[in-house]
């Protein structure tokens, strides 16, 4: 009798759970809904003339209790305590339908593929500094950053910068793997028992959890800071990170500091040469001779180990040389240029590192032309 007794309760409790009017309700279609519904299920959407757009592979729905729309529906975890307090929750937040997903942490929201700190895949910190982070490399097709002229004010053109390059050093690393903890916690999160130590020790393993990997290239950021310090941002735990997009404008002012160099150089060995020296033909024949030389671009290009420069050189030239440049301008190596005709010299890795560097052709105490290269390894 007890058992049948149970039984019958139970078959109301559910009966009355069920009803249209409670806040858990399931469908003939095994829909469930949670919230009070915007139509009446006997007289509107379950009419036959609404079934063929009627959303009948959701499992369940939330609705919110705001507006036509049951706006603001969203499922909370933890010590949530008041709505203007929420500290996590998932949904649409808010007093409007917007129709949006909303992640909300109160102090950050994390994205992890495990239970472990150094699972960790990407995360915004509120107490860890105003940035997102990724603890992972990042692929993507395609990166634009805002730059449109009519977001900025206080232009003003960079110059002198190629002097300054010479401050930056290039250097390869590794990432550490050890088990020191790296940051003391800044966390202003209210102690709720031993929630604020269990966040400490993860956010603290997790900047330790860094697994050894291939050699990588960049810049020390405290090195950047003193060259160019606009370029080297600082977080709340005193860690520096520096700004590699920023640097891509110096360097091109830098090349075009260089160009205008090696024209100005050209330009004085040209006002150099005294016309009492040469006859108009001499003079003619050799101004021939440079609109006959060419200089190709390099190939391959970028390049790791050897690379092959391409060059046309008329028979009248007396003496040609390919001269190889950092970024600072600083000339590395220098390679006879013997071949007339069309023909080519091989330029190898052995004595450079990688990096960006210019090269020229110089004939006759004239330029020719000069261009670009990489070189990776």
């Amino acid at each position: 009798m007890k058992k049948l007794f149970f039984i019958a309760a139970f078959i109301g409790m559910l009966a009355f759970s069920f009803s249209s009017s409670a806040q858990f309700t399931v469908h003939r279609f095994g829909n469930a809904d949670l919230g009070d519904e915007t139509f009446d299920p006997e007289n509107t959407w379950l009419q036959p003339q609404y079934l063929n757009w009627l959303d009948t592979v959701s499992m369940l729905r939330i609705y919110g209790n705001y507006g036509e729309y049951d706006a603001g529906a969203h499922m909370t975890f933890g010590d949530t305590y008041l709505y203007t307090t929420l500290n996590v929750a998932i949904g649409e937040l808010g007093y409007t339908d917007t129709d949006r997903m909303w992640l909300h942490g109160k102090y950050g929201t994390y994205i992890t593929a495990g239970v472990e700190a150094g699972d960790t895949i990407m995360y915004y910190d509120c107490d860890r500094g105003d940035i997102v982070k990724f603890n992972r490399d990042v692929e993507t097709s395609g990166v634009f950053i805002q730059s449109d002229e009519r977001f900025k004010e206080n232009i003003a053109p960079v110059e002198g910068v190629l002097s300054s390059l010479k401050g930056l050093e290039a250097v390869t690393y590794t990432l550490k793997n050890n088990n020191s903890k790296l940051r003391e916690s800044n966390s202003q999160v209210p102690v709720f028992n031993d929630k604020a130590q269990r966040d400490k020790d993860f956010f603290d393993g997790l900047y330790a959890a860094r697994e050894h990997g291939s050699d990588r290239y960049g810049f020390l950021a405290q090195n950047v800071k003193e060259v160019f310090p606009e370029l080297v941002h600082t977080d709340k735990a005193g860690y520096m990170y520096v700004d590699y997009i920023g640097l891509i404008p110096i360097l091109v002012q830098s090349i075009n500091e260089l160009r205008a160099e090696l024209a100005e150089v050209k330009g004085e060995k040209e006002q150099s040469e005294s016309p009492m020296m040469q006859s108009p033909q001499q003079s003619s024949q050799i101004e021939a001779s440079l609109q006959a030389a060419k200089l190709y671009q390099n190939a391959p290009n970028p390049w790791s180990s050897e690379t092959v420069i391409r060059y046309t050189l008329p028979q009248s030239v007396a003496q040609a040389m390919i001269y190889i440049y950092d970024m600072q301008g600083k000339q590395l190596k220098s390679i006879p240029a013997q071949g007339r005709g069309e023909s080519q010299v091989t330029l190898t890795a052995r004595d450079l590192t990688a990096g960006m560097y210019l090269y020229a052709l110089v004939a006759d105490g004239a330029l020719v032309d000069s261009k670009q290269m990489i070189l990776t390894k």
